[in-house]
């Protein structure tokens, strides 16, 4: 299983051991939840986090951020 954080460094996929939870996974990294998904592949993951990556690159154009 796997998971979407935010780092730093932005938004990342994490696997998700069975004994913890989607914010366990954030807390070790030091990062935000952003996905708790969870997502059986890391195809899965990648393409959730694709969309988050553009609906915040559209909110941005909208608000005129771009």
């Amino acid at each position: 299983m796997f998971v979407i954080i935010e780092t730093e460094d932005g938004l990342t996929i994490e696997p998700q051991p069975a004994h913890m939870t989607a914010e366990d996974v954030a807390a070790q990294h030091g990062a935000l939840l952003a996905d708790a998904g969870p997502y059986d592949t890391f195809e899965d993951a990648n393409d959730a986090l694709l969309n988050l990556e553009q609906d915040d690159f559209d909110e941005a154009e909208a608000e005129g951020r771009l």
